[in-house]
């Protein structure tokens, strides 16, 4: 009698750490093409990263390229060194300097305080010029 094993649907390739840890877990591994509907993939081979992480330095190179890509829309360059990797993830992890001036005068923060106080909805991920551009608009329609 064979010993029925779990079957892991990973999307191919996966690095071999990432094969020696699911057969050590007792998964069988496919390809998360091959999945049926409703079963569950384990995505990019492991866990997905979710940003807002302090430091890049705990992930792997597929990983961070995993999370960078998805954060950006655009893969990083095949080459680019683990190092240039972590600095890459960790400046999309950068918090926005709330003292940053644009060129109005006026601060991040203060931008952004009058965007709320006037009900606009808005990213706060966004270029300070793009958010002081749109509190100028926004004044211009309240005058």
């Amino acid at each position: 009698m064979t010993k029925e094993r779990q079957i892991a649907y990973v999307k191919h390739p996966v690095s071999a750490k990432k094969k020696a840890e699911l057969v050590a877990k007792g998964f069988r591994i496919i390809d998360a093409r091959f999945k049926p509907k409703g079963a569950d993939e384990i995505e990019g081979g492991g866990q997905k990263i979710e940003l807002g992480t302090d430091s890049g330095a705990g992930f792997s190179d597929d990983q961070l390229r995993a999370a960078i890509t998805e954060a950006t829309g655009k893969a990083p360059h095949h080459k680019l060194g683990r190092e240039k990797l972590i600095e890459a993830f960790n400046a999309l992890n950068k918090p926005a300097d709330q003292d940053e001036e644009a060129s109005n005068g006026l601060t991040r923060r203060e931008i952004e305080a009058d965007l709320v106080a006037m009900n606009v909805e808005f990213n706060a991920e966004d270029a300070l010029e793009d958010l002081s551009a749109l509190r100028d608009l926004e004044r211009e329609k309240r005058a």
